[in-house]
């Protein structure tokens, strides 16, 4: 019964503690549960100092961004371009310089980028940005292996791409892939894509071996092969669709026979193992 009755008095006390702070609490909310009017008071100033800093914050940037794109501490006053066969530096400048964006900032390295690779000499091109004052960019040039006859010519890669149509300025020392017309290669048609690249990998193969240096025509013909002319002589090799390595051997056991026989050029029938027909 002691127990009990002092057990009572202890939670009596702590019950009348609590409520005290509760007093106090909503004495402090001014009796009603609501923050002082000055309170309130010091919370808005906090907010609107928040507010003015955010503006501040934002109009330095501004002024700091205006700064950036016009101070002529960041104009682009130099290009890297790294040595190139085909393509200039004024034809960069020219690109950069028709965005009319002087400023580093401002200049669409990205588009500068796409604009160079519509270039017919370029297979791949990177811009950078190199601050203040400089722009980094590097050209993969293409290196043309032939050329095309499409109702122009046009110099062909290794990739078996037609890249340029060739001007009266543009050396003509290449052999020449005839069999195509453009609108077969237009047309994009698998098995003419497939004939096109097979008569160049031709084309490689016989300047690697007995024709180095001394072949000026690669000739496709869906019934006869391939046909291969010589530059000194003009003479016609006919390979016809032999396995490729097997048409260099034939080539290669029949030119020094071939180049003893003189007078005027004629055509040389291969396609037979062991058999050399000249007419």
């Amino acid at each position: 019964m002691i127990e009990y009755k002092a057990y009572h008095r202890t939670g009596g006390r702590r019950g009348r503690g609590a409520g005290t702070v509760r007093k106090r609490e909503k004495a402090k909310r001014g009796g009603n549960g609501r923050m002082p009017p000055r309170a309130r008071v010091r919370l808005a100033g906090w907010i609107a100092a928040a507010l003015v800093s955010v503006v501040l914050v934002g109009v330095a940037g501004a002024s700091a961004y205006s700064w950036l794109t016009r101070s002529p501490l960041f104009s682009v006053r130099s290009i890297d371009l790294n040595p190139c066969a085909h393509v200039t530096q004024e034809e960069v400048w020219a690109i950069v310089r028709g965005g009319g964006r002087g400023s580093i900032w401002a200049v669409p390295a990205r588009e500068v980028a796409r604009r160079l690779s519509d270039h017919p000499w370029v297979r791949s091109v990177s811009v950078r940005k190199a601050f203040p004052d400089r722009l980094v960019v590097r050209i993969e040039e293409r290196r043309p292996v032939a050329m095309v006859n499409l109702d122009a010519l046009y110099y062909v890669d290794a990739e078996g791409s037609p890249f340029k149509r060739l001007t009266a300025y543009d050396p003509k020392n290449y052999p020449i892939l005839t069999g195509f017309s453009r609108g077969d290669l237009l047309a994009r048609d698998a098995v003419t894509l497939r004939n096109f690249r097979k008569t160049l990998e031709l084309l490689r193969m016989a300047e690697a071996g007995p024709l180095r240096q001394n072949l000026s025509e690669v000739h496709f013909d869906a019934q006869d092969g391939y046909t291969l002319v010589t530059r000194d002589a003009g003479l016609q090799l006919k390979v016809g669709s032999t396995d490729f390595r097997e048409a260099m051997r034939r080539v290669e056991e029949a030119m020094p026979r071939l180049s003893g026989l003189g007078g005027p050029a004629g055509i040389v029938d291969l396609k037979t193992s062991g058999r050399i027909f000249v007419r």
